[in-house]
This record gives C-alpha cells, sequence and structure tokens, in this order.
C-alpha cells in the first residue's frame, strides 16, 4: 500500500514537471507577457512616486533677460528645459535639485510660450509642462554714422561670417560647474552709450540689428576688468568685434569684453573678479572707443544690466 501511494506521487509529479516542459518549448510566448507585463507594472507604479516639484520659475519675463529654474525630483540625476526651439540642460546642483538659467531672446515674441521640463533618473524619466509669459521691451534706435572700416567691413560680408561661426565655438562647451556669483561687477569706469537691445540705424537706413551687449564710453586705453571670476577661453581678434576676451563662469555662462586696444590674458588663464584682463579701444567694428560687454547663457546674449550689483563698479568699489 505504501509502495503505491509513492509510486502514485512520484507519476504525478513526473507528468506535472513534463507538462511544465512541454509547455515551455510549445509555446515559448506564453511565460514572457507575464513577465513583460509585470516588468512594466513596475516601472510604471515605480514613475507615479516621482514628481517634479519647482521652487522656483518665475511666471512672466521680458525678451532679451534671464532667469533661474531650479527644480526638485526624488532621485533625479539629469534633466533638461525646453523652450524658444532650444533645450538648456538641468544640472544637478544638490541631492534630488536641479537648477539652470536660461535666456530668452532678446526678437522673441511677447505672448505665451510651452515650456518643458524633463528629469531623468535611473530607468524612469519624466516630463512637465508649464507655462511663460514673454513681456515686450521696450527699446530705442541709435543712427549710427560708419567710419571707412566699418563700410567696409560691412560691404565685404565675409567677416560677419566667419564672426558668427568663432562665436559658435566659443559657447559649444562650458564648465559644468554651477555659476555661483550673485552679482557682477561693473567691468569698467565709463558711461552707459548704448544699451542692451536697442536697434542700430546706419545712416539713413532703416533699424535693424538689436545690440547684443552694453556698450561703456570710455577713453582708450581705460582699464578693463574681469566682471566675476571665470576662465578665459577666448583671447585674440575677432573679424568685428576686434580684440576680445571670453570668460566662462560656469553653468553655461559667459561674458565678453570686445573693442579692446591691449589684451592682458591668455586663454586658459583663471580669472578673479576684478582683475585687469584689457583696456579700452576702437578695434573691429567700431567708431570710437568703448567697451562692448556681453553677457551669454549658453550662447544666447542676455541683458548685462540685469546682472550687476546695484550701486557698485569698480570705479568705487567699496
Amino acid at each position: 500500500m505504501v509502495s503505491q501511494r509513492v509510486f502514485l506521487a512520484l507519476s504525478v509529479a513526473l507528468m506535472t514537471i513534463s507538462c511544465s516542459s512541454s509547455d515551455d518549448s510549445y509555446h515559448p510566448r506564453n511565460t514572457l507577457p507575464v513577465e513583460n507585463n509585470s516588468q512594466i507594472e513596475l516601472v510604471e507604479s515605480f514613475d507615479r512616486v516621482h514628481s517634479i516639484d519647482v521652487i522656483e520659475i518665475p511666471g512672466e519675463v521680458y525678451a532679451g533677460d534671464s532667469f533661474r529654474v531650479i527644480i526638485s525630483s526624488n532621485g533625479g540625476l539629469l534633466g533638461s528645459i525646453k523652450i524658444f526651439g532650444k533645450s538648456t540642460p538641468l544640472l544637478l546642483v544638490d541631492r534630488d535639485v536641479l537648477s539652470s538659467l536660461v535666456a530668452v531672446p532678446i526678437g522673441q515674441q511677447s505672448g505665451t510660450n510651452v515650456l518643458e521640463l524633463t528629469v531623468t533618473g535611473i530607468n524612469w524619466r519624466i516630463s512637465k509642462i508649464m507655462r511663460l509669459e514673454i513681456l515686450e521691451r521696450a527699446v530705442q534706435v541709435d543712427r549710427i554714422y560708419r567710419t571707412e572700416d566699418m563700410i567696409r567691413i560691412s560691404t565685404d560680408g565675409s567677416s560677419f561670417a566667419e564672426e558668427f561661426a568663432i562665436r559658435e565655438q566659443q559657447t559649444r562647451t562650458y564648465l559644468t560647474q554651477q555659476y555661483h556669483s550673485d552679482f557682477m561687477l561693473v567691468p569698467v569706469a565709463g558711461v552707459v552709450s548704448t544699451f542692451f537691445g536697442d536697434m542700430r540705424a546706419y545712416e539713413n537706413g532703416p533699424p535693424r540689428n538689436p545690440h547684443s551687449g552694453v556698450d561703456f564710453a570710455a577713453p582708450k586705453g581705460t582699464l578693463v576688468s574681469a566682471a566675476t571670476d571665470g576662465y578665459v577661453i577666448y583671447s585674440a581678434t575677432m573679424p568685428v568685434r576686434g580684440k576680445t576676451v571670453i570668460i566662462d563662469h560656469g553653468g553655461g555662462v559667459f561674458s565678453g569684453y570686445h573693442h579692446l586696444s591691449k589684451v592682458y590674458s591668455h586663454a586658459g588663464l583663471w580669472i578673479n573678479a576684478g582683475e585687469y584682463i584689457g583696456e579700452v579701444g576702437s578695434t573691429g567694428y567700431s567708431t570710437g572707443p568703448h567697451l562692448h560687454w556681453e553677457v551669454l547663457v549658453y550662447g544666447t546674449p542676455t541683458d548685462p544690466i540685469q546682472w550687476l550689483e546695484l550701486g557698485k563698479n569698480l570705479a568705487d568699489p567699496k
């Protein structure tokens, strides 16, 4: 009796194994959907515990200005901001906290724009859509009467094309460390002669070409200083902007110092805020001695005045 029970138990076990093996070989896909579905459900369930929490994003901003984005996302490692037809990286600045700076192009039309935030973690990615209102910037028109050298550069045309290619390369790479300065310093003791965004009209022509920086009128030889810390990435002569120094401040922020008569700094040099980098001049496409100062965020020019600490300049730093 006992032997019969043992034999029956072994027979059932062998039949179970045989059927299981037969199913696997005959229906090789039967178990796959179960495994895949369980994995998909796990990932989807995992995604539901992630979110993008906004810490800092303005509701409205003027064309030509820049703004900071700070978000938090549990387990987020990297991210991006998509707006104005461009994707800007979100850098990890603290545990689960990502941040970046975004520049609004000076030519951006006023109105509501869609801003897409994306955060990626390990085996997951989530997005969030927001709205950003762009306000129209009030600008003036400067009428300029060009010198013979300026007319020659304009007529040539190749100078502007060459300069465009150089500028594309200048901000293609950047220090991944975050830009940490709260403010920049005025880089020269001078008077603002042209503001950012102002239109230029040459001779009797129509207004065009919004100004990509701020011009400080100052005598030739006036010392020019770095507005804040960073690495010099360019120190050479550009076809239009003349003798130039460009500094990478980290996090996609650059500053440019143009039309210099003399350059003190060379590429690869670390510069502290307030250190002299050159002298005011009138090299390149220029009507007279002045400093053309630019601040760019991931290659997009933004209003340098926005970056200044009010009431502080290098003429009277205390």
